[in-house]
C-alpha cells in the first residue's frame, strides 16, 4: 500500500531503469530502459545498430553485470574486432567471465516446429548463462531468426514465444536489432516485431545538402514518457554513438547559412 501511494504521489519511479550507455538516449527514453523489458533497435544496414547494442552491453559490463550477446548473422570474431576498432576491448570481460558472446544459426525449416524450437533457443541461452543471473541480452539481428520462412503466422508465433520466454526465464533487459530494407518506411523486417517490444529505437540516414546525416529517434516507449524528436548522431572512436542536436535545428541552421 505504501509503495502504491508513493507512486501515485509521484515520489518514486514505478519501474527500475537501466542505462543504454548513451546519456542523451537515456534522456530521450524518459530516464533509460525499463529493467527486464525487451526493446527493438531498427534501421537500414550500416546505420549503427550493432554498435548501439554493444554500447548497451558495455555499460552493464563496466558495472560487473552478466551479459549475453548472440550473433545471428556475423561471426563473433568480426564483431569483437569491430568493437576493438572503436576502442572497446570486450575480450577482457570474456576473461572475467561476465561477457558471453556466441553465434547461433537456425534454419527456416525449423520454424515449422516453432513451439519446440523456441524453447530450445531459450534453453540454449540458459546453458550459456550456466546458472548465473543474466542482466542484459542482445540478439543481433532478430530478423535472421526467421530468414527464409514464408508463413507469417509461424514467424510471428516463433518470435513472440522467444521474447516472452526470455523475459520470464531471465528477467534480463533485452535489446533486439532488426534490419529493414533500404528506403523502406517499415519499422521491422516482418512488420510485427515492434509489437513484441516495450520500446522501439529507430536509426536512419537522411540526405541533406549533399551530406548523409545519421539520425535516431524513439518511435515507441511503453509505460514511459519519451522525447519523440529526431536527433542527429555520430559514431566516434572510444565513445561509440554520440547524439548531437535535433535534425530540425541542423536543417534550420543550414538553410539560414545558405540565404
Amino acid at each position: 500500500m505504501t509503495c502504491q501511494i508513493a507512486v501515485k504521489a509521484g515520489l518514486m519511479e514505478p519501474f527500475e531503469r537501466v542505462s543504454t550507455g548513451i546519456p542523451k538516449l537515456d534522456q530521450m527514453l524518459g530516464g533509460g530502459l525499463l529493467k527486464g523489458k525487451t526493446y527493438l533497435v531498427t534501421g537500414e544496414t550500416g546505420v549503427g545498430k550493432t554498435i548501439l547494442s554493444l554500447q548497451f552491453l558495455l555499460e552493464g559490463l563496466k558495472n560487473g553485470e552478466n551479459c549475453i550477446y548472440i550473433s545471428l548473422d556475423e561471426r563473433i570474431e568480426g564483431v569483437l574486432r569491430g568493437a576493438l576498432s572503436l576502442g572497446w576491448n570486450l575480450w577482457e570481460y570474456i576473461e572475467q567471465g561476465i561477457f558471453h558472446p556466441f553465434e547461433l544459426r537456425l534454419y527456416a525449416e525449423d520454424l515449422k516446429r516453432f513451439g519446440k524450437e523456441s524453447r530450445a533457443f531459450v534453453d540454449a541461452l540458459a546453458r550459456i548463462a550456466a546458472g548465473r543471473p543474466v542482466n542484459r541480452i542482445v540478439l543481433d539481428p532478430i530478423s535472421a531468426l526467421a530468414a527464409g520462412a514464408r508463413e507469417e503466422l509461424v514467424i510471428r508465433e516463433y518470435l513472440r514465444e522467444i521474447v516472452n520466454m526470455m523475459e520470464e526465464k531471465f528477467g534480463a533487459t533485452t535489446m533486439l536489432t532488426c534490419d529493414i530494407p533500404t528506403g523502406s518506411n517499415k519499422l521491422s523486417r516482418f512488420g510485427f516485431e515492434e509489437f513484441l517490444a516495450s520500446g522501439v529505437i529507430v536509426l536512419g540516414v537522411t540526405r541533406f545538402y549533399g551530406k548523409l546525416l545519421k539520425t535516431i529517434y524513439v518511435r515507441k516507449m511503453r509505460w514511459s514518457r519519451a522525447d519523440s524528436a529526431i536527433y542527429t548522431f555520430e559514431i566516434r572512436p572510444g565513445e561509440g554513438i554520440v547524439i548531437l542536436e535535433p535534425l530540425s535545428e541542423v536543417m534550420d541552421s543550414s538553410m539560414l547559412s545558405n540565404l
